[in-house]
């Protein structure tokens, strides 16, 4: 997270650096570029990354300044001169957004809404690149972001509702509740070690071929790996059990076992004590106290007694020395099931869980349950929340977008969304980890409530930094700085 936030404040830092490339092309395209599908899509591209880049400054530094007023970033729509004035003041959070929603339009109006075909301009082959699914799955996290209690602080229902119209509109123009792919052909469970899938995949990043990086990071040590990312005890907590039933209301948790009867993505996104890893299951994955991968601060070891699984291919990727087997991989930045639960947030706060005002023949309800149904997890649970309980069906939400979209960048930024009234409570929960230990009769002892970490945030607002208001004195700081 921290080299992710340098990257973005060294950008902000000369915030005419990120978009003014992008803006050349709009003034040149015209003039260098003779074929016409060619031509448009790099005209629809420019919109979308100056639109993409646009949302990355407002995400990170849009916030409530300390004087009060909801703020984003200095919008600039032109190359600016070095004899022009560079001293600009932060234009408001709704206007940013408005800027970036004309450019996301802009984008669908000259991109193909998929590739397709053999066309070398917009044809299959482009699959990955920005393209109008992409645009207009951006316009809709854009705003999500906006109705949301962080910036939205009169908690206007309208701003959900236009949120959930863009989520909606997108979603119907792929087909409805039917893009999803398969846990098999998954974006990080893929079967076909040759050909990289992208069913679920709008804009993505490089395709990288015979890739070992995410697995050397975080493999435990006895399959070779560094083991750099460690789920959280919060994070296993947050898995329902197979009844649907988050654990502190199921009635089939016990403590004592408690990894036994959990809804089946805790086994594809954590390596527990227990875990059963590598091709044909070679390695058992060891977290008590005295086993291999147990913690071990002279060793690349988990503080927290459980290891990352999502986003590895453990059944693909080898790092024996004497065999090192790699796949095809790529970072996904906007797919189906981002989308799909920003609608199915954005509705149930518009609408609630069951309305379909709109006639998409889907509603926040069903998506969730499309999403759950992929795994062969239980709908009791959300099906009792929709029809009794907003409270509970809000934090079903949640929790799935905690869950569905983990360690792909998205929940530290729902965190600071979420938050409201400056309550930064969520954001400064204690981590904490399990220990595992067994006693004289070889039985497993269970202590999940191992504190690691306080954090001590003490604003939900990102900081401009020091020497960016000393260079430019009409920007204005966040509050909380």
């Amino acid at each position: 997270l921290n080299q992710f936030l340098e990257k973005l404040v060294l950008d902000y830092s000369n915030p005419y650096f990120i978009t003014p490339v992008r803006f050349v092309p709009l003034r040149t395209v015209q003039d260098s570029i003779d074929n016409v599908n060619t031509f448009y899509r790099n005209l629809g591209e420019t919109y979308f990354l100056r639109a993409f880049f646009q949302f990355q400054l407002l995400q990170v530094f849009g916030g409530e300044s300390y004087n009060g007023e909801m703020l984003g970033f200095p919008i600039v729509t032109k190359v600016l001169g070095v004899d022009e004035d560079l001293n600009l003041p932060r234009n408001t959070y709704l206007e940013c957004v408005q800027q970036i929603i004309n450019d996301c339009d802009s984008a669908i109006k000259y991109l193909p809404l998929e590739y397709k075909g053999s066309n070398a301009a917009i044809g299959q082959s482009l699959n990955g690149r920005a393209n109008g699914i992409a645009a207009m799955a951006l316009k809709a996290r854009t705003l999500l972001y906006s109705a949301s209690p962080a910036y939205n602080k009169s908690g206007d229902v309208k701003r959900w509702e236009q949120a959930a119209i863009a989520a909606g509109n997108a979603i119907k123009s792929i087909g409805g509740l039917s893009k999803l792919a398969t846990v098999d052909n998954y974006y990080f469970l893929q079967l076909n070690n040759g050909v990289y899938q992208i069913r679920d995949i709008f804009f993505r990043g490089t395709v990288q071929s015979n890739n070992r990086s995410y697995e050397t990071a975080n493999y435990p040590p006895g399959m070779y790996g560094n083991g750099q990312v460690n789920p959280s005890q919060n994070y296993v907590n947050a898995f329902p059990d197979k009844n649907g039933y988050p654990i502190e209301e199921s009635s089939l948790y016990s403590p004592d076992n408690p990894y036994a009867n959990r809804d089946p993505r805790l086994n594809l996104y954590v390596a527990v004590n227990g875990s059963k890893m590598g091709a044909n299951n070679y390695y058992t994955v060891e977290t008590f106290t005295g086993g291999y991968d147990a913690y071990n601060p002279m060793r690349n070891t988990s503080r927290t007694g459980y290891y990352l699984k999502k986003l590895l291919r453990p059944g693909v990727v080898n790092l024996i020395p004497s065999n090192l087997i790699g796949t095809a991989r790529a970072n996904i930045i906007l797919g189906a099931p981002e989308l799909y639960l920003n609608f199915a947030e954005a509705a149930f706060e518009a609408w609630g869980p069951t309305s379909d005002p709109q006639g998409y023949g889907f509603n926040a309800q069903k998506v969730l349950s499309m999403i759950l149904s992929r795994y062969g997890s239980s709908t009791n649970y959300l099906n009792s929340v929709a029809v009794n309980d907003n409270a509970k069906f809000r934090r079903l939400v949640r929790n799935e977008r905690r869950l569905e979209l983990s360690f792909e960048g998205h929940y530290f930024w729902d965190l600071r969304r979420w938050t409201k009234n400056f309550e930064v409570s969520a954001l400064n929960s204690v981590v904490y980890g399990a220990q595992i230990t067994r006693d004289g009769q070889g039985n497993l002892l269970y202590n999940l409530n191992v504190p690691l970490e306080q954090r001590k945030f003490s604003t939900p607002y990102m900081p401009i930094g020091t020497e960016e208001l000393y260079k430019a004195n009409k920007l204005v700081q966040n509050k909380g700085w």
